[in-house]
Parts: C-alpha cells; sequence; structure tokens
C-alpha cells in the first residue's frame, strides 16, 4: 500500500482534525419556507450570538437576528409592517438594535403580534417590533435583519429544534394586513463566527491537497 508523504498526511490529519472541530458548531442556520403553512413565499432565518451582550439581575441578554429573504415573496403585500420572535419561556426586556430603515423606525416591546399588530402581553415570551415608516421593508425585494438584544431570565432559550417562534406581518399600501399573519415554529441557530468558517476553509484546503498528493 503506497504511503502518503509527510506533508500531505500531515495536511489530511490537520484537515480531518479541523473539520472535526468545525463540526461541533454549526456553521449555517435552517432556514424556513419558502412553502411552510403561512410563509407566503419568503423564508425566514433566526439567529443568535452564544456569547452573551451581558447579565442582569440573574437574567442573560442575547443578541438575537431575525432574517427574512423576501425575494420570492407571493403574498400581496407591499411592506413588512411587524415581526415578532420567541425564544424563550418568558423575557424581562427586548430593545432593538438594527433593523431596515435604521433601529430608530422602529418601535419595539415585550408581547406577541395578531392580525391587528404588536400586542402587549409581556409575560408571553414574545418581543414584537413595529415599523413607524411605511417606507421600510418593501417586499417583494432583498433580505432584511432585524437585531435585538433579549434579556432572558437565567439564560434559558429555545435551542431544541423548532422549539423557537416567529411572526411577521405584510402591510398593503393603506396599511392594513394582506394574506395570512405569519405564525411559524422554526429553530433557534447560533451564528456562525468568522474563525469558524474559516477552520472549515482550511480543513477542506488540507483535504483536498492531501486527496490529490
Amino acid at each position: 500500500m503506497e504511503q502518503l508523504p509527510l506533508r500531505s498526511t500531515f495536511l489530511f490529519t490537520a484537515g480531518a482534525a479541523l473539520l472535526l472541530l468545525a463540526a461541533g458548531r454549526p456553521v449555517a442556520a435552517d432556514p424556513i419556507g419558502p412553502d411552510c403553512d403561512t410563509c407566503q413565499g419568503s423564508i425566514y432565518t433566526l439567529l443568535y450570538d452564544p456569547t452573551p451582550v451581558g447579565t442582569t439581575n440573574g437574567s442573560t441578554i442575547y443578541e438575537i437576528t431575525l432574517r427574512i429573504d423576501t425575494s420570492g415573496y407571493d403574498g400581496g403585500g407591499v411592506r413588512i409592517g411587524d415581526v415578532a420572535f420567541k425564544v424563550a419561556p418568558k423575557l424581562d426586556a427586548v430593545s432593538i438594535i438594527d433593523a431596515p430603515g435604521g433601529a430608530g423606525d422602529w418601535t419595539t416591546g415585550l408581547g406577541g403580534l395578531n392580525a391587528n399588530g404588536c400586542d402587549s402581553n409581556p409575560n408571553n415570551g414574545f418581543a414584537c417590533a413595529a415599523s413607524t415608516d411605511a417606507g421600510n421593508a418593501a417586499v417583494p425585494d432583498g433580505t432584511y435583519e432585524w437585531v435585538f438584544n433579549a434579556t432572558v431570565p437565567n439564560g434559558t432559550l429555545f435551542t431544541d429544534a423548532f422549539a423557537a417562534s416567529i411572526k411577521a406581518r405584510y402591510l398593503d399600501g393603506d396599511g392594513e394586513k394582506v394574506g395570512d399573519l405569519v405564525s411559524e415554529n422554526i429553530t433557534l441557530q447560533v451564528i456562525p463566527e468568522p474563525g469558524t468558517l474559516l477552520l472549515l476553509t482550511f480543513g477542506l484546503t488540507g483535504l483536498a491537497r492531501a486527496r490529490k498528493r
């Protein structure tokens, strides 16, 4: 049996090891859509940074990102007016960091989302953001992101498959809801770190070089 040269053996071993290391952490999220019951042609992804923003009074603050790809939206509306997410049984607080048009164009609070807009039930685990500018988040268009800081009691997140939830409300030109209220279970995924992606790339390169040799 032909022996691999020492350099090739090293590259193969290093590549395999780095692939295994990278495999311990997700490098991409599992989105839902465009064909789920209420997705209306859009694709939805919910992510979190596992490194907490901070802690306060026994709770942990996590950065949560809701991403909506509206390029395939087919529901007949002209914009997204409201979005909501649930990542824990209860939230202590929520603030918006970034959003289409800028965080200042959205109001955020604890509570869910219904056909009329954000509600005010602070104990249901949802957080909701509503647009104050009719020019934001036009559909169908590209991909939009809403970034929040969510304060989670005891740091407990819904990280099991399809344990988290999202909602979205599409509006017509008069600000009235169009189509179904998006309401779906979703898997909360880890935001890939740049270092993890570099490890994966290096590992694949090492394996490819070793295979050629």
